[in-house]
């Protein structure tokens, strides 16, 4: 698992323009090509912590790649499985796999010395403490 610390605001590109990543800002609307899935998330907030449980069975630890940004986490990777045999045919074919990509709005100002990952039985949690109120 890789992890940056990035000191810029994400922006988010949209058929509007550039703008700040927001809830409705991933809305992408009908129509358009989904090139990457997104991963299946809980966030929740307590007085101390902002907490994010991605829901990654299948990839490797190596394969995901996590960015702080100052108002937003963004986690990305990819989703290998086995390949079938030559002579095999799907009868079906639900399991994603490929590039994956979540972000995630941060409304609260981030300790970003103190961010905790651990990867465990196919769950991501992401620990983000807050910066104690001055």
């Amino acid at each position: 698992m890789r992890y940056k610390r990035l000191s810029y605001q994400y922006l988010v590109m949209s058929s509007s323009g550039l703008r700040p990543l927001t809830h409705a800002a991933l809305d992408l609307g009908p129509g358009l090509a989904q090139l990457v899935w997104r991963p299946a998330a809980d966030v929740y907030e307590t007085a101390g912590a902002v907490v994010v449980t991605v829901e990654l069975p299948g990839v490797d630890e190596d394969d995901i790649d996590l960015m702080l940004y100052e108002d937003a986490l963004v986690l990305q990777g990819l989703r290998r499985l086995p390949r079938p045999q030559e002579d095999s045919h799907y009868h079906s074919a639900e399991i994603r796999q490929g590039s994956y990509r979540l972000e995630v709005p941060l409304r609260a100002e981030i300790d970003r010395e103190n961010v905790d990952a651990r990867y465990e039985r196919g769950l991501l949690t992401v620990t983000l403490p807050k910066v104690a109120p001055r």
